[in-house]
């Protein structure tokens, strides 16, 4: 059996530090620790267990790549998503939850979020 430890994605140099805020401020993400190997970024704690990795890259961000994240209350996630200056577009409810769309985080990688149909 496989499960999810962490997704990684690219930021630009310099930002990560910027683009965790983000993550902490919309989503309650926490800064973990990782290991020196002569890379920049940041690592998060996703609270369950799973990670996000911000990895400094100059290569491009590419355009339709995302992972996906259920939560709890996807209006007042919207409502922190606006004060944060990030846009969000409504998708089909293809899971039947209560609510989907996509928003793109700093950097301009793209975030799926599901309504956990809770």
């Amino acid at each position: 059996m496989a499960v999810l430890h962490h997704v990684n994605v690219n930021v630009p140099r310099g930002r990560s530090i910027a683009i965790a805020s983000f993550y902490r401020d919309v989503f309650g993400f926490t800064m973990i620790e990782r290991p020196d190997n002569g890379r920049e970024g940041v690592w998060l704690d996703m609270g369950d267990g799973h990670q996000l990795h911000l990895s400094e890259r100059d290569d491009p961000v590419p355009a339709q790549p995302h992972f996906a994240l259920v939560v709890d209350d996807l209006p007042s996630l919207r409502m922190r998503l606006a004060d944060a200056g990030a846009d969000f577009q409504m998708a089909d409810d293809v899971f039947g939850t209560g609510g989907r769309g996509f928003t793109r985080d700093p950097a301009g990688n793209r975030i799926e979020l599901i309504a956990s149909g809770r």
